[in-house]
């Protein structure tokens, strides 16, 4: 895990509801050979797998939790990922066993960008703070874009303003936060979206304007797939709770 550029092996960019289509947290599934490439292994901790939240043919969600004080051990990542704070902390990294940064905070939600780092670089990061880190990997399967000729417009709401946290070739990242009481407006999605819960909380949804679906609880961390909605079908989501959903749109390119 890093969390600074160093040497130019790693490229990290530190910057900083959901519908009735969408797919939520497989139970527990097996995770196929073919799909193990693409995970981490922090060998250091007591669960080094940590656990695979979502995965369908284009992604894979792991979530690791790197407890107060612990470092991961050297480790290897495939690239292509995304990794999301649940939880933040404060981080410091090794790399060929000499230190590459120390005591770098990241915020709840705070989200960057991760290329390939090979083992044998001896990549290694510890949370050095006092509180756990709440960590949730979004790894592409594909090395190009799945849809390189199509304008990627950024996911709106008529009635909350999204914030734009990262773009590059393969994604674009939003977050938004829904008050209790407030609902989205009617909105369309693009399809290929990925939704993750910095905040979680209870959801209503809507269409054309009449109650489908109410009170759905989302934990802090719960994931999903969002496919397609066009604007016609008057879709729009609300929370019904009384606290804030502190949510983060992930759109693939």
């Amino acid at each position: 895990m890093q969390r600074s550029v160093i040497l130019t092996t790693v490229v990290i960019l530190s910057i900083v509801g959901c519908s009735t289509t969408a797919s939520l947290n497989p139970e527990s599934e097996q995770v196929s050979d073919a799909s193990k490439q693409f995970l981490l292994t922090y060998p250091n901790l007591q669960d080094p797998d940590g656990e695979v939240v979502f995965e369908n043919e284009r992604v894979i969600l792991q979530r690791l939790v790197v407890p107060a004080g612990e470092w991961e051990g050297v480790h290897s990542h495939p690239g292509n990922q995304l990794y999301v704070h649940i939880k933040g902390g404060e981080w410091s990294g090794r790399l060929g066993g000499e230190s590459a940064y120390s005591a770098i905070v990241s915020e709840d939600g705070q989200v960057g960008w991760m290329d390939a780092i090979p083992l044998s670089a001896g990549h290694d990061s510890g949370n050095t703070g006092a509180t756990d880190i709440d960590l949730i990997y979004v790894t592409l399967k594909d090395d190009a874009p799945i849809a390189p000729d199509t304008d990627h417009e950024p996911q709106y709401y008529p009635n909350i303003p999204l914030d734009l946290l990262f773009e590059n070739d393969r994604m674009l990242v939003q977050r938004v936060k829904i008050m209790p009481g407030q609902w989205e407006g009617v909105h369309s999605h693009p399809g290929n979206q990925i939704f993750i819960h910095i905040k979680g909380g209870i959801w209503s949804s809507r269409m054309g304007g009449k109650l489908t679906r109410s009170e759905i609880v989302r934990d802090d961390g719960a994931t999903g797939w969002m496919d397609a909605i066009p604007l016609s079908a008057g879709h729009d989501s609300g929370n019904t709770g009384e606290t804030t959903i502190d949510l983060v749109w992930v759109t693939l390119k």
